[in-house]
């Protein structure tokens, strides 16, 4: 899929994949460091009930981090 004419100059549209590889590359190389997964998870939401049942792993996700093995109290 390409760019509308007036925005040639941008180049064409790149995949979600690339997308996420060339920001973190960028953001790696503005940090100085590896902050990221060396991959990433990617599923299509078909229906209600997924989105819900992801929606509820994301926000009560971080409430049990302390439950995780690699939680270090500081």
């Amino acid at each position: 899929m390409s760019i509308p004419a007036g925005n040639a100059d941008i180049g064409k549209i790149s995949s979600i994949s690339n997308i996420i590889q060339q920001y973190k590359g960028y953001v790696t190389k503005k940090a100085g460091i590896v902050v990221w997964q060396k991959s990433f998870y990617d599923h299509i939401v078909r229906n209600r009930d997924e989105y819900l049942n992801i929606w509820n792993y994301i926000d009560t996700n971080p409430l049990k981090w302390t439950l995780d093995e690699y939680y270090k109290e500081e």
